[in-house]
């Protein structure tokens, strides 16, 4: 491009391109001198810095920032000699004024820390007049003195070197080695052409071609048993030799390899991490990047790198962008906070914009900053924001249409927000109440009088679930109508925990009173289950002394006394009585069933009789012989059976015929499941036919319902108990009825797997031996009296004790004296004191071995059900008979003796 044609091309560019065109120039220009590892410096003609380049920074061991202004013969002593006049000189100065360029090859710089250093300088003049002064280019010379000082001291000193030197004639023969080189023959040996192990195979050649080129060779490696030398040979012409000097690189090579290996994990790394990972110099050039940041902008490597990190972005980013990284990289500061995630726009290689998160940190290596980027596509997440939003709108129209009124207050206790059905109740509008104080539109009446005081909403800071009022409040509307409603109320925070409002539901509950009454006679009756159960505990109690004392008396007697007979007969009529209380403890709803493996079929037919006794209604049994056993609480079925058969009885007030068939079924198909709630197995199917008046089809919907009855003078808790106990034992019970023709009830049981064995009663023989140590837990008197009596009489030693602390310090004592007890018989219950559960809890920390025995007049009580998870090893249920105690007792001994002989 010809002079004339450039000045018609620069005549038609516009001002701001020309601008450009310079701020280009100047970055290229900058960033160049920035690589040079050479220090470049301009002076004024008083020797004051103007510029300075990264390099000359270095040096000089300070910022360019801080250099700027300052005299450079403050940092250097500007002396040299010139050889013509042996005259000293100041360069600057001297080149300034003769207009020639001086060079020296040392002058001595001083840094701040007081350090100095050696550089290779040369200051130019510079002739025109807008950039007068001197350039002065300097190189530090620290490596290469120090380079030079290592090798004159290895070849002076060779004899106390600790690394290998040799000198090697022209024939390849040993003229020379030190000590340390000695050494290494000593260990490695020779080669069979004569040449040392440690020294390269081509000793000869690499001599001859030192001394013919008068070169030193340097970075010949040789491997000797994993160890490695490094060698330079350097020719010695004054006397035809070539010295060798060695070093054992071994260390250096295996750090060199695990950095290989560290730096291949860290690849591994970063290329398997899912966010995008960039590193860049100091100006932001991308130098790498991982797949993931290849994926999430579409660039190829090639495309990318040697690129700014800004171009990834949207161009309303760059700038500040650019201008931050500035700032780390010359340690300036800077109020754009790059070490914290920004959310920002990225620009795709296709053109696509997406949300970006982008995170950056900084380092120094030497001088030099470096940059990484950790670069996140925060789409999903935005959408995730997006749809959080439209949820908010969507729980707002929830709340809208709720089946409770929902108030909340902002922290003075100001209305904020009420849903229709709370408009509704309170008579209050939204746009009427919006700020006005909650106690305003919110009026609540107790319904005992307290000075006329409204009761107000209450809760703790510390609250995080809704609460709920005591009992249901009076709510007073806009318009004064008292309506009944129940309150929850709970605190409103924010994501740091603080308080910020309060939410009140509540629900009118006006139209329920009647269920409300209903509720309160349940409760009524509800009590009067736990009187009737307590009466069978105590009756239990009294009936357990009277089967002991009556079996302690059948003991002492012959068996031909005709006064046996008597006592067998009263002992009979103890477990009748026994059956009275078991239904006494299935009225008081206790806990879940105690089941054992059981024959239905007699059973059936005891209850069933025995419910109908009285009355003048016939009754046939359809029973098989082969019928399967049932895994159910005999008592609770007994009820089950009884209170069917009563209802069947209410239904034929004057005579009628009840018919009961039993048979075996197997449901080994869901679809023939009479019940969801049923799983396929074998079942006992039992129902009971009678020819009652029937039961209305809008009726039977509600006949397992509590307190529902037909029948003037009934509870209407027959059936629900029913229902109850079947479905506690995994069963069915379902109801058919038609209107004068009769209802059939049926019921499904699961059978069990072991047929019930029958045991025969045997009067156990008073052993004459000591059969051991057993400690009796009970409130009763007259019960640990006649225990210890019986249970004396079959060879035991027996220690009574009244509550559990009496029965812990008996155990005690007794480990302390060597007579420990081998089982404890421990009530559950024992009033006013420490019963049985937690009497086991400390016997099993006094003695983890000892086996227990829970008894109780409850017997459903849920630990009762349970015992074994509570500690205990064997259960007997009030009244017992001496004879179950006697069997229980042997087979905890019998327990025992195993543990000890394993």
């Amino acid at each position: 491009m010809d002079r004339q044609h450039f000045f018609q091309e620069l005549n038609q560019m516009d001002i701001s391109g020309l601008e450009k065109a310079l701020r280009s120039s100047q970055a290229f220009v900058h960033t160049l001198m920035d690589s040079i590892h050479i220090g470049i410096c301009h002076v004024n003609t008083q020797g004051q810095i103007l510029s300075l380049n990264l390099e000359g920074a270095r040096i000089l061991h300070r910022t360019e920032t801080s250099c700027l202004g300052q005299s450079f013969h403050a940092y250097a002593e500007c002396l040299y000699i010139d050889l013509g006049t042996q005259e000293e000189h100041c360069p600057i100065t001297r080149a300034i004024t003769t207009g020639k360029s001086i060079w020296t090859p040392q002058l001595l710089i001083r840094r701040p820390s007081g350090e100095t250093r050696w550089v290779e300088f040369q200051s130019t003049p510079l002739t025109d007049p807008r950039h007068s002064g001197a350039l002065i280019i300097f190189r530090d010379l620290s490596l290469e003195l120090q380079q030079h000082e290592r090798h004159h001291h290895l070849a002076s000193m060779p004899e106390e070197s600790p690394n290998p030197i040799v000198e090697v004639d022209a024939q390849g023969h040993l003229a020379y080695a030190n000590p340390a080189m000695i050494r290494l023959l000593d260990t490695y040996g020779f080669r069979e052409d004569g040449v040392p192990m440690v020294l390269p195979s081509t000793l000869t050649q690499l001599t001859l071609e030192c001394l013919k080129t008068i070169t030193p060779i340097r970075g010949l490696t040789v491997i000797v048993e994993g160890h490695h030398f490094d060698w330079t040979f350097s020719p010695l012409q004054e006397k035809g030799l070539v010295r060798g000097y060695g070093l054992d690189i071994t260390h250096h090579v295996r750090v060199s390899q695990t950095m290989t290996e560290l730096h291949s994990q860290f690849s591994s790394l970063v290329d398997s991490a899912h966010e995008g990972i960039i590193s860049a110099d100091l100006h932001g050039t991308i130098v790498s990047w991982n797949p993931a940041a290849q994926s999430m902008f579409g660039y190829q490597p090639d495309e990318v790198l040697g690129h700014s990190i800004v171009t990834l972005l949207e161009e309303g980013y760059r700038d500040m962008y650019r201008k931050g990284l500035g700032d780390i990289s010359y340690g300036r500061p800077s109020t754009f906070p790059l070490q914290q995630p920004l959310e920002l726009t990225g620009l795709r290689k296709s053109g696509e914009s997406f949300p970006l998160e982008i995170s950056s940190t900084s380092w120094k290596v030497g001088m030099d900053t470096h940059h990484g980027f950790i670069l996140r596509d925060i789409s999903d997440r935005k959408r995730l924001e997006q749809a959080l939003i439209a949820e908010k709108d969507h729980l707002v129209t929830t709340l809208q249409s709720v089946a409770e009124g929902i108030i909340t207050t902002d922290r003075e206790g100001r209305i904020s927000f009420l849903n229709p059905l709370a408009e509704q109740i309170t008579e209050w509008t939204t746009h009427e109440a919006l700020h006005r104080p909650f106690q305003e539109i919110f009026r609540l009446t107790g319904d005992s009088k307290k000075n006329d005081a409204e009761p107000s909403l209450q809760f703790s800071s510390r609250t995080l679930v809704l609460s709920e009022l005591d009992a249901p409040q009076q709510l007073l509307t806009k318009c004064g109508r008292q309506r009944k409603i129940t309150v929850r109320e709970g605190p409103i925070r924010d994501h740091s925990g603080h308080l910020v409002g309060t939410v009140i539901v509540f629900r009118d509950i006006t139209d329920q009173s009647r269920q409300l009454e209903e509720q309160q006679r349940i409760s009524k009756l509800n009590s009067l289950g736990v009187l009737a159960g307590g009466l069978a505990h105590d009756f239990n109690n009294i009936l357990t002394t009277i089967l002991g004392n009556v079996f302690v008396a059948k003991l002492r007697m012959v068996s031909s006394d005709p006064l046996t007979q008597n006592l067998e007969q009263a002992e009979q009529a103890c477990l009748r009585a026994k059956e009275l209380t078991q239904q006494l403890l299935t009225f008081a709803k206790g806990g879940a069933p105690i089941k054992t493996s059981i024959a239905l079929g007699e059973l059936l037919r005891k209850s069933t009789i025995f419910a109908l006794s009285g009355s003048s209604i016939s009754c046939h049994f359809d029973i098989p012989d082969d019928l399967w056993p049932l895994d159910a609480d005999p008592g609770q079925i007994r009820q089950v059976f009884q209170n069917i058969t009563l209802n069947a009885r209410q239904a034929m007030p004057h005579a009628g015929h009840l018919s009961l068939k039993v048979e075996n079924v197997r449901l080994n198909d869901s679809s023939a499941l009479p019940s969801p709630a049923l799983i396929p197995g074998n079942y006992v199917r039992i129902s009971f036919e009678d020819q009652g008046n029937g039961i209305e089809a809008r009726q039977l919907a509600n006949i397992f319902d509590p307190y529902y009855t037909t029948k003037p003078g009934a509870s209407g808790l027959g059936l629900a108990t029913a229902h109850s106990i079947i479905q506690q034992h995994h069963g069915h019970i379902s109801v058919t009825s038609k209107v004068g023709v009769g209802t059939i009830f049926t019921l499904f049981l699961p059978s069990a797997h072991v047929t019930p064995e029958v045991e025969t009663e045997n009067i156990p023989a008073i052993p004459r031996n000591y059969r051991g140590r057993v400690l009796v837990m009970d409130d009763e008197h007259s019960i640990r009296r006649m225990v210890e009596d019986a249970l004396t009489q079959f060879g035991y030693d027996v220690v009574s004790a009244p509550d559990g602390q009496t029965a812990i310090n008996l155990v005690s004592k007794g480990l302390a004296d060597g007579k420990k007890f081998e089982v404890v018989i421990l009530d559950l219950t024992i009033p006013g004191a420490m019963g049985g559960v937690k009497a086991i809890q400390h016997l099993r920390k006094l003695d983890p071995r000892i086996k227990a025995i829970v008894t109780s007049g409850y017997s459903d009580d849920p630990i009762m059900c349970d015992f074994q998870e509570h500690g205990f090893q064997g259960i007997l249920v009030k009244p017992y008979k001496i004879f179950d105690l006697a069997k229980t007792l042997e087979c905890m001994f019998s327990q025992n003796k195993g543990e000890t002989t394993h």
